[in-house]
């Protein structure tokens, strides 16, 4: 399919963000909502004996009405390792930096549909005007960290509190980018399940950078639930892959041997849009994981919207339809 990017952006320079984290964290937290992923998380716990509760993070968006947004988290603002879910973050950068040439177009979309680190690693360059190799002297590396540093200080203006500064590696770091490693835990990538799920936000919403580059990025980011090319899969063994027939779905997966997450837009058959977001640590090795929690987080959100007589319906999702059949979760990042 050909991509939507170079047409819709401004390539003369920066272009000005309008909106931010305190946009995330002014929409009002739902109880029943917060009560879903709670029950989601203990039954999870139960299922994946392997994974711990301070191991488990989830941050959740309804933005069916778009007048009345709400939201919920479980452990939202706990630090995780992000893997590949931190190129969400580069993509943002890179389109806010502006100047998408051909190359940068070419890169943003091997990073963001195949997950690729070269191609992540090449925009981290790009952005913070800084290149991998040998080691440096002391100086030297002092201003090679400062550089990469500005990603950080450019989420820091807008209100995140994370760390962005690394490029995603199969097999390293290795030379200076270890070196910006050794002994100092601080500048390792690190973020949070409501910070990705605020991100997330801004760019369903059209909000991030301007609306021309929203599009370009959500363009980025949509996949088929039977993605036609085995190597641009992110949905089995990920959240798409527990979505009902007729769903959409915008994601990027991330995953080590360590870690293994999924950050989802999605908008359902019967109507709703949602933002899901979850973060995994000690489990990695399980393809199950995540298809499950996001089976049950959908079929809890679904038995919230039961009828009213039940008492159990929040003013959310009133009118909404039932929810029929089985939500899969998206598959397969590269770390």
């Amino acid at each position: 399919m050909k991509r939507l990017l170079t047409a819709l952006l401004i390539v003369v320079g920066p272009i000005v963000a309008c909106g931010n984290h305190r946009e995330f964290r002014a929409v009002p937290v739902d109880s029943e909502l917060a009560e879903a992923l709670t029950r989601t998380a203990e039954a999870t716990l139960k299922e994946f004996p392997k994974l711990t509760a301070d191991n488990l993070a989830m941050s959740m968006v309804d933005l069916t009405k778009p007048d009345s947004l709400i939201r919920a988290d479980y452990h939202g603002d706990a630090p995780f390792y992000p893997a590949s879910v931190v190129k969400l973050f580069f993509m943002v950068a890179m389109f806010h930096h502006g100047n998408i040439t051909p190359e940068i177009d070419r890169a943003l979309h091997e990073m963001i549909a195949v997950s690729d680190n070269d191609a992540a690693a090449f925009l981290v360059d790009v952005l913070t005007d800084t290149t991998s190799g040998p080691e440096l002297d002391e100086n030297a590396l002092e201003t090679f960290i400062d550089r990469r540093r500005s990603l950080n200080r450019y989420f820091a203006s807008l209100g995140y509190d994370v760390s962005v500064m690394m490029k995603p590696w199969s097999f390293g770091p290795f030379g200076r980018d270890r070196q910006m490693m050794a002994g100092k835990p601080m500048n390792r990538n690190r973020v949070t399940a409501n910070s990705v799920a605020s991100l997330l936000l801004w760019i369903a919403r059209r909000h991030a950078i301007s609306p021309q580059a929203s599009e370009a990025m959500l363009a980025l980011l949509e996949r088929p639930l039977a993605p036609p090319r085995p190597t641009e899969n992110q949905v089995k063994d990920y959240l798409g892959a527990a979505l009902p027939e007729g769903s959409r779905l915008w994601s990027k997966e991330g995953d080590t041997n360590e870690v293994r997450h999924d950050a989802a837009y999605v908008e359902l058959p019967d109507g709703r849009k949602l933002i899901l977001v979850v973060l995994t640590r000690g489990a990695a090795d399980d393809p199950t994981l995540l298809p499950a929690i996001g089976r049950r987080l959908l079929k809890e959100i679904g038995e919230n919207r039961g009828t009213e007589a039940e008492g159990q319906r929040s003013a959310a999702y009133a009118g909404a339809k039932e929810v029929r059949g089985h939500f899969a979760i998206p598959t397969g990042a590269i770390f």
